[in-house]
């Protein structure tokens, strides 16, 4: 190799090392999503004891259909085991129909938030009926001791605005579930709503007592862009301008 093409070499790898990917890393970085990492949650870094690598598994989704069958807009509830699970219809109108559509029943899926908790890192809400898409969801979580947190989620201002399609909502929004943690929205009259959650960090007793780890963690798919053409970034300075840090 002459002393031209290794200076050249030593150019391209300094270019290479600035971008902050390597070799490893090619192509997108699936645990990467849109503009949030989804296993960070607010201010809180909940992986703190180590980050996810880019072999951790996909996750699994929990996807729940809710179908409001009257000609009057009520109010559904999601989770909330403490206060729902014995409930009529798990605190729901009479009027809502909801359908687990990845397996099982809701009554199995929210009686294992009792026990199993777990931190939603990306949510995808569906309809057919615009205006459901424009409702705001209420995060509450409550506590024996009488406190209440409750934050609005409003999906109006969450449509990306480059999306092509009408009926679907893909939200970065961390939210741990327990059984004091339930979402409140309101179902337009004769609309159906498809809400999907992809867990990112599961606790499993059983897990552990197993021999497995007592958190359980995965990535959240990359719902959005994924057919987005690469970026070319075109530049007039000399690639001699760029060295390696």
């Amino acid at each position: 190799m002459t002393s031209v093409e290794k200076e050249l070499h030593g150019y391209i790898n300094g270019t290479e090392s600035m971008s902050g990917f390597d070799s490893s890393y090619e192509g997108d970085m699936d645990y990467f999503d849109d503009d949030d990492m989804s296993y960070f949650d607010d201010d809180d870094m909940s992986y703190a004891t180590g980050a996810p690598n880019a072999s951790s598994a996909v996750s699994d989704p929990y996807v729940i259909q809710y179908v409001n069958t009257t000609a009057g807009n009520l109010t559904a509830i999601l989770f909330g085991y403490n206060d729902n699970f014995g409930a009529a219809n798990f605190g729901n109108p009479a009027g809502i129909t909801i359908t687990n559509l990845q397996g099982g029943t809701y009554g199995r899926l929210i009686a294992q938030s009792n026990n199993k908790f777990f931190k939603i890192g990306k949510w995808r809400f569906q309809s057919a009926n615009a205006a459901q898409l424009q409702q705001t969801l209420q995060l509450t979580h409550v506590d024996a001791n009488g406190k209440q947190y409750v934050s609005p989620l409003n999906l109006s201002i969450m449509r990306d605005a480059y999306q092509q399609q009408p009926d679907i909502i893909d939200v970065t929004k961390p939210v741990t579930v327990d059984g004091n943690t339930f979402a409140s929205f309101t179902l337009i009259a004769g609309a159906t709503m498809v809400i999907s959650m992809f867990p990112v960090s599961v606790i499993s007793g059983k897990a552990e007592l197993n021999g497995g780890a007592l958190l359980n963690r995965a990535r959240a798919p990359r719902l959005s862009g994924k057919n987005v053409a690469p970026v070319i970034i075109q530049t007039t300075q000399d690639v001699k301008g760029i060295t390696k840090s």
